[in-house]
């Protein structure tokens, strides 16, 4: 079922009603005479991404259109639970999701047209291959961790600016970097765990309620005078969903390669397919859910394409993930000071080197980065880790799932440096998070 089967309208700047009132381009997307220009020679870009890099005029219009959209669905449930006792409306909408919508006594529209949407699989889901999405995503082990921090966070702060606006408005510039990356990363392990994913599991429910967080976000920021609708479009749109979602999947994939580890064409498949029903439950519109990587890559580009509008918040929140790792949980260490303070200072070297792959002079400077640093990490060890998975892989089967069973216990051993100790979950907004629910 498409997102479209659910007739309701996203939230709207306060002065207009529907995006046949929006004919300005918010100023952080490209001029279109920018935008179509094509930097790699259309025959390379079609063997690369399967078609020219840039977008068509057609397609440019969909990713400007899309700066005004939000997550219809969604949206149509956080407006139902502000029209009389949110709080109230906010349990009704835990329990159909913890229970099923069944559980719930007479059950608003809005809320049995919402659940009847997203307890039906899409037309094109292969619950088997995403198992094997899944499974290859384990893989990776802490490499994946090392790509989404260094690589798609370090670098989505400077190349995918305009995510730093409603970052900024939801505390995260005083928020502790460890306690956001845990928060992140707890989900990620709950999509990636076998089975998380049905409609039961820890994944599905974690995603459900990262999008009713999006969703209360959305309508906040919506309302508030400091948001400014002609530069940035709607808070939280479909691109800025578009953009985070496309970092679990192609860029991951295309940056554990660069660690070192082999990704086979059907894993890449298998992957990619796994991520294209979280992003549906995420609320992302059919039509930006990638089916290959290069599709996905491709898509990435023409994101980037609307980051327009950098400003002082890239340097506060590279700063703050910068020097993260100098103050990082290590239980393991916590009765060798000396050795604890040794390991942060190598942890804090490691992470700048993997986000020196990917950045360029630029974004060096604005993230606060040296411009010396070099990516020595990934160079040294990626022979090594490619070797290694090598050798596990063609030891056969059982040897093949130990190996994966290992690299997921990696994983999961990672998450825990960042909670310190504490309950692992995804955020709980608290009275002053614009997602906050009294």
């Amino acid at each position: 079922m498409e997102n479209a089967a659910v007739s309701i309208s996203s939230p709207q700047p306060p002065s207009a009603t529907s995006s046949d009132e929006y004919p300005v381009v918010p100023s952080r997307a490209l001029p279109w005479h920018k935008a179509r220009r094509q930097w790699i020679p259309k025959t390379i870009a079609r063997w690369v991404f399967g078609k020219p890099l840039a977008p068509d005029e057609q397609e440019w219009a969909q990713v400007t259109d899309a700066l005004w959209q939000g997550d219809a669905a969604m949206d149509n449930v956080v407006a139902w639970m502000f029209e009389s006792n949110p709080g109230q409306r906010k349990k009704q909408f835990d329990q159909a999701l913890l229970q099923g919508i069944e559980s719930v006594t007479d059950a608003p529209a809005e809320l049995k047209a919402f659940f009847h949407h997203i307890d039906q699989d899409p037309e094109w889901l292969d619950r088997d291959l995403m198992e094997k999405g899944i499974r290859s995503s384990h893989f990776a082990g802490d490499v994946a961790f090392y790509v989404l921090r260094d690589m798609a966070l370090m670098g989505g702060y400077a190349y995918f600016n305009t995510l730093n606006q409603a970052l900024a408005m939801t505390g995260a510039l005083s928020k502790k970097t460890s306690l956001r990356l845990g928060e992140t990363g707890k989900w990620l392990n709950d999509v990636t765990e076998p089975e998380g994913l049905e409609r039961f599991g820890e994944g599905f429910i974690t995603t459900i309620r990262v999008r009713m967080v999006h969703a209360l976000v959305r309508r906040n920021l919506n309302n508030k005078p400091q948001w400014q609708h002609a530069k940035w479009g709607l808070p939280i749109n479909q691109m800025d969903m578009l953009a985070t979602y496309l970092a679990f999947g192609p860029v991951t994939l295309m940056g554990v390669r660069m660690f070192g580890v082999p990704v086979t064409p059907g894993q890449s498949k298998a992957v990619m397919h796994m991520w294209r029903y979280v992003g549906w439950l995420l609320g992302l519109d059919e039509q930006w859910l990638a089916l290959t990587e290069r599709d996905g890559l491709r898509k990435l580009y023409h994101t980037f394409l609307t980051h327009n509008e950098p400003d002082d918040k890239i340097r506060y929140l590279g700063e703050a993930l910068r020097n993260e790792p100098l103050t990082r949980y290590l239980p393991e260490l916590e009765r060798r000071p000396k050795a604890a303070s040794r390991k942060r200072r190598y942890l804090y070297h490691k992470h700048i080197s993997n986000s020196a792959l990917i950045l360029g002079p630029l974004q060096r400077k604005q993230l606060g980065i040296s411009s010396l640093a070099l990516p020595w990490y990934p160079l040294i060890s990626a022979p090594f880790r490619l070797g290694w998975h090598l050798y596990h892989r063609m030891r056969g089967p059982a040897a093949r799932a130990l190996f994966a069973q290992r690299c997921r216990e990696q994983q999961v051993r990672l998450l825990d440096s960042y909670f310190e100790g504490a309950e692992k979950d995804i955020i709980k907004p608290d009275i002053d998070h614009p997602a906050h629910v009294g």
